[in-house]
């Protein structure tokens, strides 16, 4: 009766631990790459992001699906090579209380599958200046396996993160209120 109740009490411990060596932690690798697009009254904008972190974990029992990722780009790492800008998009981030602008994985939803990759949208939580929304990023993803590469782009307008687009030289320079995100992140 002994072994019994100790073959119950230990079989799920040992599923437990068998499931967690089948799930590979990676983490975000060179080349990878996150650019913030825009417009202004003066002239279409870029910025890149010059630091990224994320880690993406796999579940190799079920064909490399997402069981988390979770992106941080750091706000003050958001460049445009112009320094006006980058300290205006500093304070329309409000980077002092909230540094970071965050993706949080929540689940997918593929939308087509080819020979080379798969297009899915990854539903999350992304937050921005202390706002979060729930998201649907479509995002490419190759079927090759190791890199695993995501890609795409996605679409936002500040204000709903409650962001007023930057403005400079008394307000006759405005950003526009739509940006695009375009990410390019490898994982090894």
């Amino acid at each position: 009766m002994k072994k019994i109740i100790l073959l119950i009490v230990l079989l799920p411990i040992f599923f437990m631990v068998s499931a967690q060596e089948k799930s590979q932690i990676l983490k975000i690798k060179l080349p990878s790459t996150v650019i913030i697009n825009g417009t202004s009254t003066l002239h279409d904008w870029e910025s890149i992001v010059e630091k990224t972190v994320a880690q993406l974990a796999t579940n190799e029992l079920n064909n490399q699906k997402i069981e988390t990722l979770n992106v941080s780009v750091e706000v003050i790492s958001i460049k445009s090579g112009k320094n006006l800008m980058d300290k205006l998009t500093y304070k329309a981030l409000k980077y002092e209380d909230h540094p970071n602008i965050t993706f949080i994985f929540k689940k997918g939803e593929i939308i087509n599958e080819g020979a080379k990759h798969i297009d899915i949208k990854l539903i999350g939580d992304l937050t921005i200046a202390g706002v979060t929304k729930s998201v649907a990023v479509e995002t490419k993803i190759n079927k090759s396996g190791k890199p695993i590469i995501l890609k795409g782009s996605h679409k936002l307008k500040m204000t709903d993160f409650g962001i007023e687009p930057p403005k400079a030289l008394l307000g006759t320079i405005k950003t526009g209120n739509e940006i695009t995100i375009a990410f390019n992140l490898t994982f090894e």
